[in-house]
């Protein structure tokens, strides 16, 4: 933008001479323009100068004009600048808070953080993370997340109905936790210097990274279960369940006991147990239960005693990042086109490739797990990670054990370099875990053996084969793709490392695997088995990506993307850009701005993920889910009692997968979950006659799902669609 010299002031004006109070001048080392007779002080909140101060106008220290103060900052992108006028706000409210009545530990905090602050902005850094004399998240080894669920599992040793039992308990408990205020420490709590001195850093380091951020938006927030670890729970917990106790009479009573009785208990593991927060030894909770989460356990605390509740935190910050924009690229194809776009490439989808037609990345991955997901889908094979816990359960289930079994013989058998006493070892040994395809339910087919490293960031695959007589279907890259969703959606383990002998490479590059290694060394060298004549080989997992879907779903998208390019006829559409490998480098496994990929400079950027976005999903499903006339709706379609019904619906879809996808954070936005919605209704009301049991709780069922959507996410311009044929049962 440029600058005008017009005495009328506009939002941009005001917007640049915002700046030019902190900005550094062009011309010399001055840290930002200085009015005449205003003395030192940046943050009067007097903005009346500003709608005659003209951008000619001189510094009182430097004697360059204020245009001069934000000639730098012009040439920053439109994210950046919004970046540093947002830096610019929460550093005027630190200011004003520090003449409040907070304690000194806080001052002291919003001190520190306003001078860092004061930096930024001056040499233009627009980042939401500031390196801080308390260190950086995570600061111990095991997450207080991880060592609750090490405590479950080692309390109630590994049994499953009771860990099952237990696992609401721990939410609500790391809930409570997570929200829960931590009070100024005094040294009346403290038992000596340095536990005072401890007590005092992880406060900072809570407020810091934890608490502030709700205040300062432009901060990076963390929570708190995923941050700390062994040292805040035994220096905190007790303080903890005496605030507990005091909402006796205001909380349902035995959910108080359960947390407090939880809470007590693990102090007691703590201190006597060393090994549920030691990062080396783990403890897997049984196959098909979920980990403890904040997220999944009840509120205890509320705004009238002190706390903020989660609920209300994010409702808030919702409502104060008001009522954005949307995106241009969401409104501008009405159903019509949309629906003429569907059709194109479901048209084309149908045309028979020629002989020399030469299928893209998408479409061979697509083509190489096709028949494996469909095998999966009609329930011929399925999937399991299992691992001998001999050790926790004597009684552990046979059909597990004649599975590791059959994986022994069938690694000794495609792997015979290795010798069969080391596989054995291995395959049964309780710290590594086995991805075995199962086929018919009875014989093992394939497999991996893996072992993980939380603590390092990292999966190591010892051993990977299929079967000689079923190679070649596929069998292999959806095996992989399903541990790729199992180590995102369940561990969050990101890393992928495997030594790879010469008849292994191909494989391993074709599921994404290289040997230009993106972890460090100091993380994995050490730790992972060294084989002779083998090449170490990595992948790096994204965190937002259903690796399962993720070839299928490509190809679609691509295939819509054409349609579209035709029926929209875009301009300019034959101009090639160079490739973008370099900016996906430089953000590895984050999001990459659309501002930095060439083409794309002037596109807005969209709204910030919302943690409240994924509370409204989960409500809506949860909605639908628990309504009488969603019994048709909670699987898929099983293709032996309706056989003609994929022959007529090209793409199927259920509650069950909806909530699959959701976990796997592939609704990154509203109108994504909404057209999954419309899409289950649709083919509903397609395969069904108006007269059928089927059409009737589809029809009712989309009544209320149009009313949840709309309260949901008023501003969506897509709802469920009511047929207007009613049901005629």
């Amino acid at each position: 933008m440029k600058v005008t010299s017009k005495e009328e002031d506009s939002t941009d004006d005001r917007k640049w001479k915002k700046l030019a109070l902190y900005s550094r001048c062009a011309s010399c080392t001055c840290d930002g323009w200085k009015r005449a007779g205003n003395g030192d002080s940046l943050y009067d909140g007097d903005e009346e100068w500003m709608r005659d101060t003209p951008f000619n106008a001189a510094c009182r220290r430097c004697n360059h004009s204020l245009g001069k103060h934000v000639e730098n900052v012009q040439k920053k992108k439109e994210r950046e600048v919004r970046s540093l006028l947002s830096l610019i706000t929460d550093a005027e409210n630190m200011h004003r808070r520090l003449k409040g009545d907070d304690s000194p530990e806080v001052l002291q905090v919003v001190l520190m953080l306003l001078n860092m602050y004061k930096k930024a902005i001056s040499a233009g850094r627009c980042k939401k993370f500031f390196e801080s004399p308390f260190g950086s998240p995570p600061f111990e080894p095991l997450s207080i997340t991880k060592i609750v669920c090490n405590f479950v599992v080692v309390k109630n040793e590994g049994k499953r109905r009771e860990i099952e039992a237990e696992i609401e308990t721990a939410s609500t408990f790391l809930r409570a936790l997570n929200e829960w205020s931590i009070p100024v420490p005094s040294s009346s709590e403290a038992s000596g210097k340095e536990d005072s001195l401890e007590r005092r850093i992880l406060f900072a380091r809570w407020l810091l990274f934890c608490s502030l951020p709700r205040e300062y938006k432009s901060l990076q927030r963390f929570q708190l279960v995923n941050t700390f670890g062994r040292k805040l729970l035994l220096l905190f917990v007790p303080r903890l369940i005496n605030d507990l106790q005091r909402c006796r009479g205001v909380l349902d009573e035995a959910l108080l006991d359960n947390v407090l009785e939880f809470g007590s208990d693990l102090l007691t593991a703590l201190i006597e147990n060393d090994s549920i927060s030691d990062p080396l030894t783990t403890y897997a909770l049984p196959d098909g239960i979920r980990t403890p989460s904040a997220k999944r356990g009840h509120s205890v605390w509320n705004v009238s005693n002190g706390h903020l509740s989660e609920t209300a935190s994010e409702c808030s910050e919702e409502s104060g990042r008001g009522k954005r924009e949307t995106l241009s690229a969401f409104d501008d194809i009405d159903d019509e086109t949309m629906e003429r776009i569907v059709a194109h490439t479901e048209l084309k989808a149908k045309i028979p490739k020629g002989i020399t037609y030469k299928m893209d990345a998408f479409e061979m991955d697509a083509a190489r797990s096709e028949t494996s997901r469909r095998e999966e889908s009609m329930g011929v094979i399925s999937f399991h990670v299992i691992s001998n816990r001999m050790e926790l359960d004597p009684c552990q289930s046979k059909v597990k054990l004649s599975w590791l079994l059959q994986l022994q013989h069938l690694f000794s058998a495609q792997l015979p370099r290795m010798p069969k006493e080391y596989i054995t070892r291995l395959v049964f040994d309780y710290r590594h875990k086995n991805l075995v395809v199962v086929k018919k339910r009875r014989s093992v087919i394939g497999g991996i053996c893996f072992r993980q490293f939380p603590a390092q960031g990292f999966c190591e695959i010892v051993f990977c084969a299929i079967t000689a007589n079923e190679q070649v279907k596929g069998y292999g890259t959806h095996m992989m793709n399903h541990l790729k969703d199992y180590h995102v959606g369940t561990c969050h383990i990101y890393h992928f490392l495997t030594y790879a002998d010469e008849f292994a490479i191909g494989y391993f590059k074709k599921q994404g695997f290289s040997e230009n290694i993106t972890i460090d060394r100091e993380k994995y060298h050490g730790f992972i088995k060294d084989y002779e004549s083998a090449t170490l080989m990595g992948c790096q997992l994204h965190p937002r990506i259903v690796y399962t879907d993720f070839a299928i779903e490509g190809k679609m998208l691509k295939e819509l993307f054409e349609s579209a390019v035709k029926e929209r006829q875009i301009p300019d559409t034959n101009r090639k850009y160079g490739g973008i490998e370099h900016i996906f480098e430089e953000h590895r496994g984050s999001e990459v701005p659309s501002s930095e990929v060439p083409g794309l400079e002037h596109f807005p950027e969209g709204p910030p993920h919302s943690e409240d976005f994924e509370v409204r999903i989960r409500s809506v499903l949860n909605k639908l889910k628990a309504d009488k006339s969603a019994w048709p709706f909670l699987k898929p379609v099983d293709p032996e009692e309706v056989k003609e019904y994929y022959d007529y619906i090209t793409y199927p879809i259920d509650l069950k997968t909806i909530t699959e996808r959701f976990k796997h954070k592939y609704y990154v936005h509203e109108r994504l979950f909404i057209a999954d919605i419309r899409r289950m209704f649709s083919n509903c009301f397609k395969f069904n006659a108006v007269d059928t049991l089927y059409y009737k709780a589809g029809y009712d069922l989309c009544v209320i799902a149009h009313a949840l959507v709309k309260a949901a996410f008023p501003n969506s311009d897509i709802f469920p669609e009511i047929p207007n044929a009613e049901p005629e049962c």
